[in-house]
């Protein structure tokens, strides 16, 4: 059964996030609160943990995981060389609730990428900024089986995944957040996926302007 730890999402304590580091960087399986809901989280540069974090969803490799990172630096690691001028919007757009699409660079487990991309998120949520800063970027999808609505408490999730998990961070109920805005920004022009917490003009008017 997986190890439980209480935390404060937005004060995390720093024996948490070591505990949840070195659970990522020993290639195992968390949950922990993210900034919109709960989510089995695993290493991103580890193929072998992202095998084992579907097999803890339960999920078939039809389609990628979006990736959390706690540092701007950090997308070189996940993306192809980015221009210039989209990095000058992100800094404008990030950290948020916002999961954008990049061209994957090579080496990324496929179970990441879905149509040569890779979704990418910087939560302002300070929990998995400093998650991502000691580990490195993580993978992380919704503590749900598939099909079913995401679990918002701790005890439920040891429940559905305990024995597929290494740790839980328990940071109180979820609630039910708006997911994060979802858009592709591999194209000239931004294209909505998901609607979400960011509004898509927000991400079209910095385009425009920048």
């Amino acid at each position: 059964m997986a190890e439980l730890i209480s935390v404060r999402p937005e004060a995390p304590e720093a024996a948490a996030v070591r505990r949840a580091a070195e659970a990522l960087l020993a290639g195992e399986t968390i949950a922990l609160p993210t900034d919109t809901i709960y989510g089995l989280c695993a290493r991103a540069t580890d193929p072998a943990a992202a095998e084992k974090l579907y097999a803890a969803k339960g999920r078939g490799e039809e389609k990628g995981t979006p990736v959390l990172i706690g540092r701007m630096d950090q997308l070189s690691i996940l993306t192809q060389p980015l221009h210039e001028k989209i990095r000058e919007r992100l800094y404008v757009l990030w950290p948020a609730p916002l999961t954008l699409v990049f061209p994957a660079k090579d080496g990324i487990s496929p179970l990441l990428i879905q149509d040569g991309g890779v979704a990418v998120r910087f939560p302002a949520q300070e929990l998995c900024q400093a998650i991502a800063r000691a580990a490195g970027p993580f993978a992380a999808t919704s503590a749900n089986p598939p099909g079913e609505p995401p679990l918002e408490d701790a005890l439920r999730i040891a429940a559905q995944f305990g024995e597929a998990l290494s740790l839980i961070l328990d940071g109180g109920p979820a609630g039910a957040p708006a997911p994060s805005t979802l858009v592709d920004v591999r194209g000239s022009a931004p294209i909505l996926l998901r609607e979400g917490a960011v509004p898509f003009e927000k991400v079209l008017g910095v385009w425009e302007e920048n």
